[in-house]
């Protein structure tokens, strides 16, 4: 109830909507999942980086060292402002067209133009030093351009230096004629001061462009500056890594898949009875080496099963999905394995002639099979072929039919009158259950043909593989058919497990 201020109603202000959590599951999902494309991607881009780097023209570089020291004039001082001026007063006139000529003279073959990109200059700002680098397709070569830029920079200065100590001696000489003849006191002061400053230009000159000098000539390299293969390699590795991230995480914000198990089973609108979890194991595992998480999670769908399939009587389950690699054929023989181990007698057909591998699970013969079985019932054959088949031994009382040999049609074989004859004769076995692996329902009318035919359809499905397109694709068709869907077998779960109804 509002309260009142000053006989008016007074309401709160409204809150401000929560903050929008960051999916960082979504994407990190996203990033597991595409481990093939991401690998791609690295491996592509840094091999083409180490390829071209192999491929570049091999550089060397050389350096020569430039010390600017204490002026050779005892009457004149300088202060930090003037040699920071002065340091970038030669960092700047040693890449010049000058020096750049200059320096070509001592080099064959080399000319003001060439050696415009092989020449840089810098400043140590912790001392009064100017670097000289130098680069070449030979060590030789860096290490000459380097010392014929220092030499003809250091001459330079040197005749620039005598040049204004000579037009400095010139002028006093000039002003000293002048006063020659001349009486005075003042004029003999003049003459003094003049023949003074003479004396000290003669000492300047005497050690002309000394302020400047080599404090370390440009030796040969031993080892190439560049290319560097292996340290492009591995920074191209972090780039691609960089790159690749990108690429994912665009393709996931453009294509945005079924963010987890929640979103299933409304899409769905089916519940989630299981939720298989991930668990990382080499590769060509057996069903019979679960682990306990596993284990936990097909005791829970053993018991739903138990729950929604008629309490009496044989149950006939076709397990399926709605695209390839969803991991149905696993849960079709773990499923199996935990229903024998529960006493049930249980018959487990390879119903997928397209992508079989039930019998590699089971380590059984692929032949004879399903196939030779509906070829057999189709051209009036006895079933006798069907009872050596269904008779292969198990783990318990588990038995496995394979799926045979590929027939050239498998959903023409499937959708003929010998499927009718399968099935009754199903009816008559005494299995508890009769699992049905079946090839994926989007595209293919294989499994829409069994669907139709047994007690229930279980629904496996890997939400990272799936759009909610394809989700709504497949609720549509389960319409369509009007079968039993039970419900929603989740693979490759991570993180706590719950258990979803649709809402």
């Amino acid at each position: 109830m509002a309260q009142h201020v000053n006989g008016l109603p007074a309401y709160a202000a409204p809150a401000l909507p929560p903050d929008q959590p960051v999916e960082t599951g979504r994407y990190l999902d996203a990033l597991r999942r595409s481990k093939l494309l991401i690998a791609a991607i690295v491996l592509v881009l840094t091999s083409a980086v180490f390829v071209i780097s192999l491929l570049l023209p091999t550089q060397y570089r050389a350096t020569a060292k430039l010390v600017l020291e204490s002026t050779a004039d005892p009457l004149q001082t300088r202060d930090v402002e003037s040699s920071e001026r002065r340091l970038a007063t030669i960092d700047a006139l040693l890449t010049t067209h000058e020096i750049r000529r200059r320096a070509a003279r001592r080099i064959p073959g080399e000319t003001a133009a060439t050696l415009e990109g092989k020449i840089h200059s810098s400043v140590d700002t912790g001392a009064d030093i100017v670097t000289i680098t130098a680069t070449d397709d030979t060590a030789a070569g860096a290490a000459r351009i380097a010392n014929a830029v220092a030499t003809s920079f250091l001459n330079r200065q040197r005749r620039a230096e005598q040049r204004r100590l000579s037009r400095a001696r010139a002028a006093l000489t000039n002003a000293l004629a002048r006063l020659e003849g001349r009486r005075g006191l003042q004029v003999q002061e003049e003459r003094t001061a003049i023949r003074e400053r003479l004396t000290e230009l003669e000492v300047g000159a005497a050690g002309a462009g000394t302020e400047l000098a080599l404090a370390e000539a440009a030796q040969p390299p031993s080892a190439p500056y560049a290319p560097r293969p292996l340290r492009n390699a591995v920074f191209g590795l972090f780039a691609s890594l960089f790159v690749a991230a990108l690429v994912v995480l665009a393709r996931a914000q453009l294509k945005p898949r079924v963010s987890g198990s929640r979103e299933v089973s409304r899409l769905l609108e089916l519940p989630v009875l299981a939720e298989v979890p991930y668990v990382r194991r080499p590769l060509g595992h057996r069903p019979q080496t679960l682990s306990s998480a596993e284990y936990e999670a097909y005791q829970t769908l053993q018991a739903s099963l138990k729950r929604l399939l008629p309490p009496t009587g044989q149950r006939t389950v076709l397990v399926t999905s709605a695209l390839h690699s969803e991991g149905k054929t696993e849960v079709t023989a773990a499923l199996g394995l935990v229903l024998s181990q529960a006493m049930y007698r249980t018959w487990l057909v390879s119903a997928d002639m397209r992508w079989p591998r039930l019998h590699e699970l089971f380590d059984v013969d692929q032949t004879p099979g399903l196939s030779e079985v509906l070829v057999g019932a189709h051209n009036g054959g006895s079933s006798g072929l069907f009872q050596l088949t269904a008779s292969r031994t198990g783990s318990g009382t588990l038995h496995v039919l394979a799926s045979g040999r590929t027939p050239p049609d498998p959903a023409q074989l499937l959708a003929s009158d010998a499927l009718d004859v399968f099935f009754e004769e199903i009816g008559e076995s005494e299995y508890d259950y009769v699992l049905l692996d079946g090839p994926p329902l989007l595209g293919l009318v294989d499994s829409q043909v069994l669907a139709q035919r047994v007690d229930g359809v279980l629904i496996v499905c890997r939400p990272e593989r799936h759009t909610p397109e394809t989700a709504i694709a497949l609720r549509e068709l389960l319409e369509r058919l009007e079968v039993r869907p039970l419900g929603v077998v989740i693979v490759g779960a991570r993180g706590q497990i719950h258990s979803y109804l649709p809402g």
